[in-house]
């Protein structure tokens, strides 16, 4: 009799394998949080900077003048831009995307 309690004493004085690894289960735990954090942080400010760099104009727009034309007066704000072109067939007010596309073209004509 003696020994079927020695054997319950030694099993119930040995902990489990959980509980001998606890410790090394809660810093691991810790560090997965903190790394979970990070990495959405640095994906988050991945995306807002490439987002920023979708919405910027481009530094340097090109824009085809027809022959003949000139420039009478230009203005820009956010929107885009605005050219009062003089042409040989007239006037036009064109408007433009901050990216230099043409949005619309307004002619000038006497009646």
């Amino acid at each position: 009799m003696q020994l079927d309690h020695d054997k319950a004493g030694d099993a119930a004085a040995e902990p489990s394998a959980i509980v001998r690894n606890l410790g090394m289960i809660k810093a691991a735990a810790i560090i997965m949080g903190v790394l979970i954090i990070v990495l959405t942080a640095v994906v988050i400010g991945t995306i807002a900077s490439r987002l920023a760099k979708m919405s910027a104009p481009p530094e340097t727009v090109s824009l085809p003048l027809p022959e003949g034309a000139t420039i009478r007066a230009a203005s820009a704000d956010d929107g885009g831009f605005v050219l009062i072109v003089d042409g040989p067939e007239g006037s036009e007010i064109w408007r433009l995307t901050p990216d230099g596309e043409r949005q619309q073209t307004i002619r000038i004509v006497q009646e």
